[in-house]
């Protein structure tokens, strides 16, 4: 036998988008086919339902119109329930559904037929005879078709009967009154629901995307109310001709129909969209061929779309069908015409651009992680847990804990992602730039860009043993105080009017630093505090830095360009004994602003403590290296230098110079 008669039908599988939920049936589908083809659509058999009222057999009602716009339901007698016929089974099994009974079965073969999902209920379990569109209460529970007991979603939207929840509407029924091999009598629901609610209840309960309810993920788009009429005489037909059913009524409640709008489109719209022109005609043709209305009056096209199109609003939407219709191939290719604007860097932007290719050009590797984090890593900044940043912006509907809270600082993205890696590689040097989110009241957030940066384990150019040349070497505060200084290098950066503070929140008050600028932190650099880098997983020494892109760009300077002295250096060393808690970025700062210009760098040599200082006492070797750019510098210059640098020292930190 021919192997198409042995495997059946034709399976097509299609990728839609959410803007056609027209497209979610096979009806949908064929009346594309025949716009395409200018065929004629042969749509299901079947007449239309009369509606009536039941009085006390069956009734529905809507308590919530918002999240139920239509509901209609169908009572059905004599049901017998049993097989589908093989059709229906083989077509279920190739659309990915497991048949069950006939029932069922039909239920679901409409909703694969024109896209709309019904749901059957065993008419002698439903109390008071009535179905109600009504919102969840609080604490109520409901055992679903899936045998799990499940505590509704507060707000959901169910079916419910007089005196219980029945389903989650749209989503799943309710085990208590699904169809049995006893069942007669049917009630038949078909109804309309609200797309978003369906979808967040869906989510709530675990039950969306692929391996969710195929009702949901339909409802979760905007189906057309004009369905639902459609699907329920269908449905009924089918169940009358398979299941023996005989249909005592139905009743029908839509109290705010939905209004399809015309939509007019004009020639020069057409043009305007697409780059190119439409004959007027080819455009009514394409129209009428997807079942829209049209109407031309005084060279405007006034388009009324069919009422299961609930994505067509604007004349946008017109040229669209007209594009698609018409053939994409008939569209010619043109290059643009006409100037193209200047492009204009923004100078954020461009700082931005410098600072990654400076950081990069240093030897660290550039980072990217989530914007959202755990709001439990902001208490781990600190070894008491205060804060370094305001409270965080939480998400309102998180897909997880860990991704609950817009970061306010780079410092926990930057500790998670050292943490991480550090199992894995003994040096690390990485850097981000990404913006941090800080609330502000009765506004949108403030998006700060910032970079930060992070060291830990072994220094440069020792990594991963790959080199006997040169001793290992654990990165220390001077690599980042290096970073940070070149950095400011070569973006132009002066150090803030504002003032340098010693220390940092949640690093080590005697090896970082902070500096201000126009009321707000500008840069925080240092050690991590080694409780902090154990709370974290790091070793001891781990060193991060901070810094306000807003900030560096209010400090830059304009670019210069200087030719280098021509004229010699000359160096001397200093030994300065000082108190231990004195912070060596204070005796930096007193030599250079007692030097003045002459003076081109300060290196540190070495630290000393022991008997020859005394107790509570360190000596601070340092390089001192001046150069002038109008002659040779002669030695009473340096010694005036060095007189003044030495009372600096004396008056401001109490150091005393060694011999």
């Amino acid at each position: 036998a021919p192997l198409a008669n042995v495997l059946g039908e034709t399976v097509l599988a299609l990728e839609l988008q959410p803007n056609r939920p027209d497209c979610l049936g096979v009806v949908g589908i064929a009346r594309e086919v025949a716009a395409l083809t200018r065929g004629r659509l042969r749509g299901p058999e079947g007449a239309a339902l009369e509606f009536v009222d039941l009085g006390d057999r069956l009734d529905v009602h809507i308590d919530d119109a918002q999240g139920c716009p239509r509901f209609a339901a169908a009572l059905l007698e004599n049901v017998r329930v049993g097989p589908s016929p093989r059709w229906m089974q083989e077509r279920l099994t190739s659309a990915g559904m497991r048949p069950i009974y006939n029932v069922v079965d039909i239920t679901n073969y409409v909703m694969l037929e024109l896209g709309q999902p019904l749901h059957a209920y065993d008419a002698e379990r439903v109390r008071g005879r009535t179905l109600i569109a009504r919102r969840a209460a609080a604490d109520e529970r409901l055992r679903t078709l899936d045998g799990v007991e499940r505590a509704l979603p507060p707000g959901a939207l169910v079916i419910a009967d007089a005196e219980r929840a029945l389903g989650v509407a749209g989503v799943l029924g309710g085990e208590d009154s699904e169809i049995r091999a006893e069942t007669t009598t049917v009630a038949l629901e078909c109804a309309s629901f609200e797309p978003r609610g369906i979808g967040r209840t869906a989510a709530a309960l675990g039950l969306h995307g692929s391996s969710g309810s195929a009702a949901a993920r339909r409802f979760a788009w905007e189906l057309s109310p004009a369905l639902v009429p459609q699907a329920l005489a269908r449905a009924v037909e089918l169940l009358e001709r398979h299941a023996g059913a005989r249909c005592a009524g139905a009743v029908d409640r839509y109290p705010r129909p939905r209004a399809v709008t015309p939509v007019r489109l004009r020639g020069a719209d057409i043009a305007r969209v697409l780059g190119t022109p439409i004959a007027d005609d080819d455009a009514v043709d394409a129209l009428r061929r997807l079942e829209f209305e049209v109407e031309v009056h005084g060279g405007e096209i006034i388009a009324t779309p069919p009422a299961i199109r609930t994505d067509i609003a604007i004349p946008e939407d017109l040229v669209e069908e007209v594009a698609r219709i018409v053939g994409y191939e008939h569209i010619p290719t043109r290059i643009p015409d006409g100037p193209l604007p200047l492009h204009e860097a923004h100078p954020l932007e461009d700082l931005r651009e410098r600072a990654r290719d400076a950081l990069v050009g240093f030897g660290l590797q550039e980072t990217i992680s989530y914007s959202l984090i755990d709001p439990a890593w902001l208490a781990r900044l600190t070894a008491d847990g205060t804060p370094i940043a305001p409270s965080p912006l939480l998400v309102t509907n998180p897909t997880s804990v860990s991704q609950s809270a817009a970061r306010p600082t780079l410092r926990a993205s930057l500790l998670d992602t050292l943490r991480r890696n550090h199992r894995q590689r003994a040096s690390l040097g990485v850097f981000e730039i990404a913006p941090v989110y800080l609330p502000r009241a009765r506004d949108l957030p403030e998006e700060r860009w910032t970079i930060a940066v992070g060291l830990a384990g072994d220094a440069e150019p020792v990594r991963e043993g790959e080199t006997w040349l040169v001793a290992r070497r654990p990165w220390d505060v001077r690599d980042l105080e290096g970073l940070v200084s070149g950095l400011c290098d070569a973006l132009g950066v002066a150090r803030p009017h504002d003032g340098v503070a010693a220390g940092a929140p949640g690093m080590h008050p005697g090896r970082s630093e902070t500096w201000t600028h126009d009321g707000r932190i500008a840069v925080a650099w240092g050690q991590l505090d080694p409780r902090v880098a154990a709370a974290w997983d790091l070793p001891p020494a781990a060193f991060v830095a901070e810094l306000d892109l807003r900030s560096l760009f209010a400090l830059a300077r304009r670019t210069t360009v200087t030719v280098p002295s021509r004229y010699p250096a000359a160096t001397r060393d200093l030994a300065i004994a000082l108190d231990e808690a004195v912070p060596y970025g204070d005796v930096q700062r007193a030599i250079r602003d007692a030097a003045r210009s002459g003076l081109e760098s300060v290196a540190l040599v070495d630290i000393y403590r022991g008997p020859q200082v005394g107790e509570g006492r360190k000596s601070v070797a340092v390089r001192l290296t001046f150069r002038s750019e109008t002659g040779t510098l002669a030695e009473d210059d340096i010694e005036r230098s060095l007189r003044r640098i030495e009372g600096r020292l004396g008056h401001t930190l109490g150091a005393t110079v060694r011999s």
